[in-house]
């Protein structure tokens, strides 16, 4: 970055400039993971099923993930710190409107918008935290952002889980709008603004439009694909869609004069490889997200609360290594960190595959750990290594890109995780029954082996059999997703070791030529 873009409050690494960038990130953090602990609140008190509640979580990472390219080339193109509060107001704006949803399909719309505000504000984030440091202290200042996010992974299940102990699941949208707020401010008082990195470059739309609606319909068809069935005609329609658009869009980009992925770029294999190394380990840490918190509530018994508070082994480790990760980048080099954590990763996902469900707590709790340390060391790693590879009129868009595979290879890891879940649990649960000699319709073995998050729901199929049986089939569900859990656990471990050979093959010394 040049001299004049330096000088500005995170140009040498000014504390409170560093700081603003921590807390916006803690922000964004902050509302991915906290509200997967709303859904049962929110179903009971908007009388909503838990197919559509799942769409304030769904929504969300559909448009979070659709303008995340989108975001990071208009940052690149503007000034970021312009972008940086429009898409804070957004979200702002779309928290207040989620307080106040009156109904199920408002509450969605309004999560619709925050995910918007989300797309331009991270890439920002990146962007800005990247070109504004010295080479030597980049990995630091990444961490440090990388950390304030992970903060917010760590702290929102928090704010979720006390928000639903307290039975008011707006709550949490209210601390949404307080801490949006609280950024916007600092960024509007403590970051100066930026040139634009990219003068008189055009946007390129057609290709924003056909690479977002790409992602849209491949996301929308892996949330929708287990409830609609996987052969369903609107599911392949989909998909089929999805795969069309990703083929069209090289041959558009070819006929633009400035694309939005420069060539020089896709054609670098270190780049390509490198951007890969941030998504190889997503479904690690997500299907984690999604079903160890389950496995405590529905194996252990334990409350939503405590469950809670039982993913701190895991979150934990994730902020805290993020620094790590920054402070080491320079003197041990990309290469070396991403072994690691695809190591410490790969072990952590055989401990899952490997320990007995009887160990209770200690079954997953070497996981959180391992996990826990490693991802920070391969994302970490990777998203610093992809955005400082390219020129300052790039980072947004390198940002923008790493972490919109990052959020669609996570969604595919956990639509497999999934589909094996599902389909191993029905076929145990059904054999299981009939050996214990109880009929369970297929409705409701659909609705329990889903995992509904509706007490209710569940308490109901319960009523209609003897406490015994009950007990039994409740004993039958519990040990099914344990073993599911483990099961799904094998293309996750498949792909974490991928990216073991990945690294093999990079050769670091050219990660830093992208754009001469």
């Amino acid at each position: 970055m040049s001299s004049e873009t330096q000088s500005g409050p995170v140009g040498g690494h000014t504390v409170l400039g560093i700081v603003t960038l921590m807390i916006t990130a803690f922000t964004i953090g902050t509302d991915f993971t906290g509200a997967l602990l709303l859904v049962p609140s929110i179903e009971a008190d908007l009388s909503a099923d838990i197919t559509t509640t799942q769409w304030v979580l769904n929504i969300y990472a559909l448009t979070f993930a659709m303008f995340m390219v989108t975001g990071g080339r208009l940052g690149d193109t503007h000034d970021r710190r312009r972008v940086l509060l429009i898409g804070l107001a957004l979200f702002v704006a779309a928290s207040i409107g989620c307080l106040l949803a009156p109904d199920i399909g408002f509450l969605i719309a309004a999560r619709a918008v925050q995910g918007l505000g989300a797309g331009l504000v991270w890439p920002s984030i990146i962007a800005l935290g990247a070109t504004n440091a010295t080479e030597d202290q980049r990995g630091l200042v990444m961490g440090l952002i990388l950390a304030g996010v992970t903060t917010g992974n760590v702290i929102g299940p928090l704010i979720g889980g006390v928000a639903s102990y307290f039975g008011d699941w707006r709550l949490f949208f209210l601390a949404n709008a307080l801490f949006g707020t609280a950024a916007a401010v600092l960024v509007w008082r403590l970051l100066s603004r930026q040139r634009p990195q990219a003068d008189n470059e055009p946007v390129d739309f057609a290709g924003i439009a056909i690479l977002s609606g790409a992602i849209l319909a491949l996301l929308f068809a892996l949330d929708v694909g287990a409830d609609w069935g996987w052969g369903s005609l609107s599911v392949i329609a989909l998909l089929c869609a999805s795969v069309v658009l990703f083929l069209v869009f090289p041959f558009v980009e070819g006929r633009v004069a400035d694309p939005l992925l420069p060539p020089q770029m896709l054609r670098n294999r270190e780049f390509v490889l490198t951007l890969w190394l941030n998504a190889l380990m997503v479904p690690a840490f997500f299907v984690a997200f999604l079903y160890f918190p389950q496995f405590m509530q529905k194996t252990l018994g334990w409350s939503v609360l405590t469950a809670s508070f039982g993913m701190i082994p895991l979150m934990l480790p994730l902020a805290v290594g993020s620094i790590v990760a920054g402070n080491f980048y320079k003197p041990f080099g990309p290469k070396r960190l991403l072994f690691i954590g695809y190591a410490l990763v790969s072990l952590g996902c055989a401990t899952v595959i490997v320990l007995p469900a009887s160990w209770g707590y200690y079954a997953i709790l070497p996981a959180m750990l391992l996990i826990g340390f490693g991802a920070p060391l391969g994302v970490g790693t990777s998203g610093t290594a992809v955005v400082s590879a390219v020129k300052a009129s790039r980072a947004g868009l390198a940002g923008g890109l790493s972490f919109m595979l990052h959020l669609a290879y996570g969604a595919i890891g956990v639509a497999v995780a999934t589909a094996i879940m599902y389909g191993s649990g029905l076929a145990r649960v059904e054999a299981a029954l009939k050996q214990a000699g109880i009929s369970l319709s297929a409705a409701d073995l659909s609705v329990l082996n889903a995992g509904s998050a509706s007490a209710a729901a569940a308490n109901n199929i319960f009523a209609r059999y003897s406490t015994e049986n009950a007990d039994k089939i409740r004993s039958i569900l519990s040990e099914s997703f344990a073993a599911g859990m483990s099961l799904a656990y094998w293309p996750v471990l498949l792909s974490a070791v991928i990216g073991l050979f990945v690294i093999a093959a990079i050769d670091e010394s050219k990660l830093h030529a992208i754009d001469e």
